[in-house]
């Protein structure tokens, strides 16, 4: 919600209500407007099956294999939205480039970028390991 208050006020919109500073670096207004965008909605929907998982922890088993599902998918949309947030100005900057014939591309990575990128891929490496366990509890289940 705040995503699109901050984008409509680019605008114009919200008056004195609503005040947004969009970071585009060498991306234009419009196309670092529509990856803010992505980004919230990817890490809203990361946000709603963390959530749905959260729900399904402790009923019945150890690792119940409906919170694991979820987990995987909250781990899958973090991931996607790191991506995004890395990958969409350097495909921009790479576009622009080889629309303006000019051959030079520059891109930069934060350190920040960096960062989430590795707490994506941790969030995957945990959920593959939340996996692993439910097979392991469902092989113990069907020994004893």
């Amino acid at each position: 919600m705040a995503t699109i208050a901050a984008v409509l006020s680019l605008h114009g919109w919200g008056g004195r209500f609503v005040v947004a500073t969009l970071q585009a670096g060498d991306m234009t207004t419009g196309w670092a407007a529509i990856t803010a965008i992505a980004i919230a909605v990817l890490i809203g929907a990361a946000l709603l099956e963390l959530a749905r998982m959260l729900a399904h922890v402790g009923h019945d088993r150890v690792f119940p294999p409906e919170a694991t599902r979820h987990f995987r998918r909250f781990a899958l949309l973090f991931l996607l939205a790191s991506v995004v947030r890395t990958v969409a100005p350097a495909l921009f900057m790479a576009a622009r480039s080889v629309a303006d014939d000019s051959g030079v591309l520059r891109m930069t990575f934060d350190g920040g970028d960096f960062v989430t990128l590795v707490v994506a891929a941790l969030f995957w490496l945990v959920a593959r390991l939340l996996d692993e366990a439910v097979r392991l509890e469902d092989d113990s289940r069907s020994i004893v």
